[in-house]
Parts: structure tokens; sequence; C-alpha cells
């Protein structure tokens, strides 16, 4: 099965509410055939929440607006190539933006039950990653393999935790990206009061994190699931 993971942003005419509205609009009236996909999850991109309980020195975007309104997760047997040139024909006139990248879907943990649907309950956080620069693929994914056991242990309010490897970009002018990060926190409690055990649980992360992450943003958004992966 493949995937992609497609950021998105609204045409410059278009307020981020009226495009999110008119993708979910899109998405519920067969998005999911247009493109090939035999599963789709649309994740609308929040304002970052007040008080942030993370704010990692790696994540160019705190503080600032998101860059992206919408971002898009396709599962397909179709090439993924194939996918995100559907996709793009599909928003022709709608985006300004899509930086769409083929992944590998690795699942860590789904360790609580919770409501998922249109919306799905909680905050699901992404993050789009850039690894140092001075490591090999081969380092890089063994040291974010390895950050998972400490990411399950530290991070006691998600429920989900999902590492996308990006296999390569699939649109023009995409920024660099090596990891895709996902990770959902069932109600605001939990991400709030539970996206750490405790201040030292925060720096173990961030201590763990620096080794391998250089650099990139993170999104808070809401999700939506058109068609759910078996995943």
């Amino acid at each position: 099965m493949n995937k992609i993971v497609a950021f998105m942003r609204a045409a410059p005419a278009s307020a981020r509410e009226t495009f999110q509205n008119d993708i979910l609009t899109m998405a519920n009236a067969g998005l999911d055939e247009i493109i090939g996909a035999v599963a789709l999850h649309v994740n609308l991109v929040l304002l970052p929440p007040p008080n942030l309980p993370y704010r990692p020195p790696s994540d160019p975007g705190v503080g600032k607006p998101p860059e992206y309104d919408v971002i898009v997760e396709a599962w397909s047997t179709a090439e993924a190539s194939a996918v995100a040139q559907r996709l793009h024909k599909a928003m022709i006139g709608k985006t300004s933006v899509i930086h769409a990248y083929a992944v590998t879907h690795k699942q860590i943990y789904n360790r609580k039950a919770f409501s998922r649907g249109r919306p799905s309950a909680g905050i699901k956080l992404m993050g789009r990653l850039m690894f140092h620069a001075d490591l090999p693929d081969t380092a890089a994914m063994r040291s974010w393999g390895l950050h998972a056991p400490l990411a399950a242990r530290v991070h006691v309010g998600s429920a989900i935790y999902v590492q996308n490897w990006v296999l390569g970009a699939l649109s023009a002018d995409c920024p660099p990206a090596r990891g895709i990060p996902i990770m959902h926190f069932p109600t605001d409690v939990d991400f709030f009061d539970g996206f750490v055990d405790s201040p030292r649980g925060m720096q173990e992360i961030l201590q763990d994190t620096s080794h391998f992450v250089a650099s990139g943003p993170r999104f808070y958004t809401t999700e939506h699931i058109i068609r759910a992966a078996n995943t």
C-alpha cells in the first residue's frame, strides 16, 4: 500500500475556514475515488492553541500563523506519484500551494480507543521534519526508531503515534523533509496535561530529538476520517 501526505494552503482569495470547508465538502463527495485512494484522512490545521506544552527550538513556526491550512493523508494501491497528480488536478484554483510527499507509514502504537470520524476527538499533532544533514538515512531511521520507546513512556496522554518516513517529494518546490510524525491526543486534557509525564520527561524528549532533528514545523489539527485506513 502506498501513502502520500499533502500539505495544502488556500488560494490567496480564500479564507482559511472557507477553504477547509470546501475541502471537506469535496472529500465527502468522493475525493477518495477521484484521486484513487482506498483510504483518506483530511486534517484541518488549527491556529496554535495558547500555552502550548511543547515549543521545541527546532520548530521555526512557533509564534507564527500556520503555513498550511489542510493536510491530507491518502493511501492507494496506485503509484504515489499518480495519486499526487490527481490531487493536484482536483485542487486547481483552490490552492496556492500543495507540498506532497510519498511516505512509508509505521504505527508505533495505538493504545487507547477514542472517537474517530468526522471529526475525530482531540488534537492530532503533525510535523514536517528535517533530520541533521550529516546523518545518512540508515542512521536517521535508527535514531528515530530508538526514540519511539521514549516517546511512548513520556507522552502519556497520546493514544496514537505514527512515524512516516519520507521517500521523496511529489510536488514542485517542496521544502526538504525526511520525517512526518503524527501523535494523536484524544482530549484537550490529554494534550495539555499529558503531553509529557513530567518536566524531566520533557527534557529527555528535547535532548533526544536534538540528536537527529534539525528543524521543522509542527501543526495542530482536527482529523476527519473520510475512509479509514487499516493501519
